[in-house]
């Protein structure tokens, strides 16, 4: 665990990524938009943690395929984008980041077609496709 072998600081870490997840999910459900004031700071925090885990630089890959031409994806998504592929890229690897686009991308379409809306939040989807591949990546990772 981390810090001297307390998970105090670990369990810390991720209640402050729940709250953060779900504060993102509720603006972008409610107001079809990602603050800056939320996705900035833990985009420089993902990038500056690449310093310590470089494999985390594969988690960039999620933004970059955001950049291609595509309709529906704003640049809230884009920014929320590199924290989200940075941490599973460290948390489960490389292969896990696609998985996450991917399932992101259907839990999307998904609500689309369930709500007979064109018009979805994307950052929900992503938020849980990141959560679920993270664990899923992680746990997997480990046995």
């Amino acid at each position: 665990m981390l810090i001297g072998g307390s998970g105090l600081f670990f369990l810390f870490l991720c209640a402050c990524a729940v709250l953060w997840s779900t504060a993102l999910a509720c603006v972008d459900v409610t107001q079809r938009r990602l603050p800056d004031a939320l996705t900035l700071p833990a985009g420089a925090l993902a990038l500056a943690w690449c310093v310590v885990r470089p494999v985390g630089l594969w988690g960039l890959v999620w933004p970059v395929l955001y950049l291609l031409p595509a309709r529906g994806i704003g640049g809230g998504d884009v920014k929320l984008a590199v924290s989200l592929g940075v941490a599973v890229a460290c948390t489960a690897g490389p292969v896990w980041v696609l998985v996450a686009v991917a399932a992101a991308s259907a839990l999307t379409l998904a609500a689309a077609a369930l709500t007979r809306s064109a018009a979805v939040a994307h950052g929900p989807a992503m938020l849980a496709a990141a959560w679920v591949c993270a664990l899923m990546g992680g746990v997997a990772s480990n046995m």
